[in-house]
């Protein structure tokens, strides 16, 4: 497995400008008083509150101070019962505080069950069932054949997938807050990954541009058309904002897609311009972890944004399969 991140100019730009100006609270009231409505009456030393300043600047620190000291590549060991080891904990919820996710390998290749039973070592317990998924609320992500339904999705094809975050398009109270994954056969040309954590994203915007937050935690940012499939409704039409709380645990959800298809942004030109500035960021390329899970190799994460490369199965060995769970809880590990 390989991780690298790369490196541009944008948002080193964006931390040296933060760091000389402050934008005051005054020219923040309409703002402020639009997160407060908007984040799930969450706790009000939230650092993802406007007005919390100076809860915002020490968690910003201690984000800094430990994506410095972290290398986002690392790989956990599990040990032989497919768990992580007790010594192992209080490095991994460094780990996510710093990048919101973590990559693990297991000694024996581990089925389902298995795999469920670590991701409730990591709090994961709510499990999500989308319309893919297996009986047991796992989805098998493989390429299926044409006259399978799931053909139709892209993530059932070894077509490359774009910046996303998983679920954007459920409705509030099915946000998908994490997800893990777990590499049984990795493809024999390409299917690495991408990611960047969207609590970073939020960290550059806040930096550089915070009057734009207000657009991005608008209920109607994004609207998701119904999914329908000749008479049946799939999916209804959703609606929703980029940036939000989590009710329970008060951690920032993202919910975003870089699909021109199937979705609809605000067209002012606040909405605009923000959605111009996440582009932005993600073009440039700094802070994004390019990672290849191996065999027995997996991730689990608070839904970062993500995205996949195009890949080619070897005919001489086992085709592409990835377990896949969503889950509405944010990552908690568990003391064992």
């Amino acid at each position: 497995m390989g991780g690298s991140n790369r490196h541009g100019g944008v948002i080193k730009s964006c931390l040296i400008q933060a760091d000389r100006t402050m934008t005051s609270g005054t020219e923040l009231n309409a703002t402020v008083d639009h997160m407060q409505a908007m984040l799930n009456d969450c706790n009000n030393r939230s650092p993802f509150l406007l007005q919390n300043e100076g809860e915002y600047q020490a968690w910003r620190q201690r984000k800094l101070s430990n994506r410095q000291a972290l290398s986002a590549s690392e790989v956990f060991k599990l040990d032989s019962s497919g768990r992580l080891p007790e010594s192992s904990l209080n490095a991994v919820r460094r780990q996510i505080e710093a990048f919101n996710f973590a990559i693990f390998e297991s000694a024996e290749t581990l089925d389902k069950n298995a795999f469920l039973l670590l991701n409730e070592q990591f709090g994961l317990y709510r499990i999500d069932a989308n319309p893919g998924a297996d009986e047991d609320r796992v989805t098998s992500l493989r390429v299926v054949k044409p006259s399978d339904a799931r053909s139709q999705y892209i993530p059932y094809t070894n077509r490359a997938l774009n910046w996303h975050t998983d679920g954007y398009y459920n409705s509030l109270d099915r946000r998908i807050e994490a997800f893990a994954l777990y590499c049984v056969n990795q493809a024999g040309r390409g299917g690495g990954n991408y990611l960047f954590d969207h609590e970073w994203m939020y960290l550059l915007i806040r930096d550089q541009s915070p009057d734009l937050l207000d657009a991005l935690m608008s209920p109607d940012m994004m609207r998701i058309p119904a999914n329908v499939q000749g008479r049946d409704v799939i999916r209804p039409e959703e609606s929703g904002p980029v940036f939000s709380l989590q009710p329970d645990s008060c951690a920032l959800n993202m919910r975003y897609t870089s699909r021109p298809r199937n979705i609809v942004w605000k067209s002012d030109k606040r909405s605009e311009r923000a959605l111009n500035l996440i582009r932005e960021i993600l073009m440039d390329g700094d802070a994004v972890v390019d990672i290849r899970l191996q065999n027995r190799q997996g991730l689990v994460c608070n839904n970062v944004l993500h995205g996949r490369q195009a890949f080619h199965d070897d005919a001489q060995r086992p085709a592409r399969l990835i377990y896949r769970a969503r889950y509405y809880d944010a990552i908690d590990i568990q003391q064992d």
